[in-house]
């Protein structure tokens, strides 16, 4: 099990430094509102924005090999790990110093990872899921994100960046659950990969990815991400629990380390939700990375 929980940590570095390398283009992207399309070829033209794509691939491998080894409310929550590291680097990359809120709610949400995973089952069992489950987790899946779209409509700044990380770190889960699924049956026979278990679970990885890389362009990257690493493996770990048989602590000693620890990490996002973010805004910066005055901005 040490094996696979260090590939899993190895996995959530290599994500957390291509979220940074992807912050530093999408925050220059031009005001494309609703253009998904014209969002996306911005990227692609950015060797940045691929390089960090080439990181989250390879961490992402990483992670879903982890999956096909251990139950998935243990693997899940490592991704949190790399949290302190995606911080830095952003700050990095954007010439910023970190603030001492960020710091500490970084560490804070990483001790928070430690907790849980001391304190969780390890034992593993093949999973297993009905065709009447998988339409109801698609369902359910489907309405979280929906719900979290309409709050980042109609709000702004800190809120759209929340719900936007919040839906994509539920499609997330969502697509580890799957992937664990997948990753096991492929195990045992190659020929299993081609299953309808994996469209869905590219589609809604893809669906998140969208979301996420909308919710780095708010400004608010240590909240986004911050929210995106704690809403991923919770939505995970209630896949797990509630269709995939895996169990939660049951003992009064490791139930308490768990709850003390998600009540850790959810200061930890509290923290880096009051720290400040940047003085722009992503819809103020044009294409080619420089800043219009208001009145240029105003007349469009």
């Amino acid at each position: 099990m040490t094996g696979v929980v260090l590939v899993a940590v190895a996995g959530a570095l290599a994500v957390a430094a291509g979220a940074a390398l992807q912050e530093r283009t999408v925050l220059s992207a031009p005001a494309v509102g609703i253009n998904q399309l014209r969002l996306l070829r911005h990227l692609c033209r950015s060797p940045h924005w691929l390089a960090g794509t080439l990181l989250t691939a390879s961490g992402v491998a990483a992670h879903i090999w982890a999956l096909t080894q251990a139950p998935l409310v243990v693997i899940q929550p490592i991704s949190i790990s790399g949290l302190p590291f995606a911080v830095l680097l952003s700050a990095f990359f954007t010439r910023r110093r970190l603030t001492l809120a960020q710091v500490a709610g970084s560490f804070a949400v990483t001790v928070a990872l430690a907790g849980l995973v001391s304190s969780l089952p390890q034992d593993t069992e093949t999973p297993v899921l009905s065709p009447g489950e998988t339409v109801a987790l698609s369902v359910g899946c489907a309405a979280v994100m929906l719900g979290c779209l309409g709050v980042a409509r109609w709000g702004g700044g800190t809120v759209r960046a929340g719900a936007l990380a919040l839906a994509g770190g539920a499609a997330y889960g969502v697509s580890s659950a799957l992937a664990r699924l997948v990753g096991v049956a492929v195990l045992e026979n190659p020929v299993a990969l081609v299953h309808p278990l994996t469209a869905i679970a590219v589609a809604v990885g893809l669906c998140g990815a969208v979301l996420v890389q909308n919710a780095y362009r708010s400004g608010r990257f240590a909240l986004a991400y911050a929210i995106l690493l704690l809403s991923d493996p919770l939505a995970a770990t209630v896949v797990g629990v509630a269709f995939l048989g895996e169990r939660l602590p049951t003992d009064p000693w490791n139930a308490a380390v768990a709850g003390g620890a998600t009540l850790l990490g959810a200061t930890g996002v509290v923290t880096l939700a009051r720290s400040p973010g940047r003085s722009g805004n992503a819809a103020r910066v044009p294409a080619d990375g420089t800043r219009q005055p208001e009145h240029a901005l105003a007349s469009r």
